[in-house]
């Protein structure tokens, strides 16, 4: 292939110094900038991230909640805030503020009624560039938006080995990561997927999170396994990740989110699910990363 004699190379690295600069510029006021990853689908990530920042802000801290999945954005949904215009202030996005003060940003804010995203076009002569597209939507979203002052911003991630890594190349202020599994062999191959491969870029892992490994009556609150093909235990120990939550099926939980009601804040004091979001968000805000000039991580 000729190369176009014009074509510095050199500036693919300027521009990507430039996002960055956008990026961390602002996040100047943001404290801490934590990812919710998973390997696969299917396992309620986005549900732990919305009830952990709802978790957290119920704690008392100042949340942002960034929807990362781009082709799946499911956050407006779950809290309640589908339909919200788009706000520009002077050059500035402005997030959609939800329950408790979150303040939420999501491509589903940019699109109509449930219009899909078309990355390739008509005749996917797109497609090559796929990867470049999310990339700058994602770093547009970050360093566009005007998050205010916030004690920690969590960003849900679609899944995907790959997508943890490829956050941290436009913010390498990235604190850590959550990793988000349920209990059965192929949700935690994939998961191990993910958290070697964070390992393998370097990035801080604050825990795994078990999803739906039991179940709670919603009769008469009585928690049982829901199902224990695989525990997360043995890869716990094998990665030395600690388990920071064990998440229940709660019917209620569920139900909360399809309603656009989150269920942290509305949900039973003494729910065990809730107990475990309130743990978590504990958890998170202790949570100290390792130093990279002392630690093996």
């Amino acid at each position: 292939m000729d190369r176009d004699p014009a074509f510095d190379p050199s500036s693919l690295v300027e521009d990507l110094e430039s996002v960055r600069e956008r990026i961390a510029t602002r996040l100047a006021n943001v404290g801490r900038t934590i990812a919710v990853m998973s390997g696969k689908g299917g396992v309620g990530k986005s549900a732990v991230a919305v009830n952990l920042s709802l978790a957290l802000a119920r704690q008392g801290q100042r949340v942002a909640l960034l929807d990362a999945d781009l082709n799946g954005p499911s956050l407006g949904k779950m809290l309640g805030l589908r339909g919200q215009p788009v706000r520009v202030v002077g050059s500035s996005l402005r997030p959609v503020i939800g329950p408790l003060e979150v303040a939420v940003q999501s491509m589903d804010f940019f699109l109509q009624g449930n219009q899909p995203l078309d990355w390739d076009g008509p005749d996917a002569s797109g497609s090559p560039l796929r990867s470049a597209f999310e990339d700058a939507a994602i770093a547009d979203l970050l360093g566009g938006t005007d998050w205010g002052e916030r004690d920690i911003l969590l960003i849900d991630l679609a899944p995907g080995a790959e997508r943890l890594p490829a956050l941290t190349r436009l913010l390498p202020s990235l604190l850590g990561a959550l990793a988000v599994t349920i209990p059965t062999q192929v949700a935690l191959l994939a998961v191990e997927r993910s958290l070697r491969r964070a390992r393998e870029a370097g990035i801080a892992l604050i825990g795994m999170v078990e999803n739906m490994g039991s179940s709670v009556c919603s009769a008469c609150g009585h928690e049982a396994p829901l199902f224990r093909e695989a525990p997360v235990e043995q890869l716990a120990r094998d990665l030395d990740v600690p388990v920071v939550a064990r998440i229940p099926f709660e019917a209620d939980l569920a139900a909360a989110a399809d309603a656009g009601e989150p269920y942290v804040p509305h949900g039973n004091q003494r729910s065990p699910a809730q107990g475990q979001f309130e743990a978590l968000a504990r958890a998170v805000v202790r949570w100290v990363p390792p130093d990279p000039e002392v630690d093996a991580w």
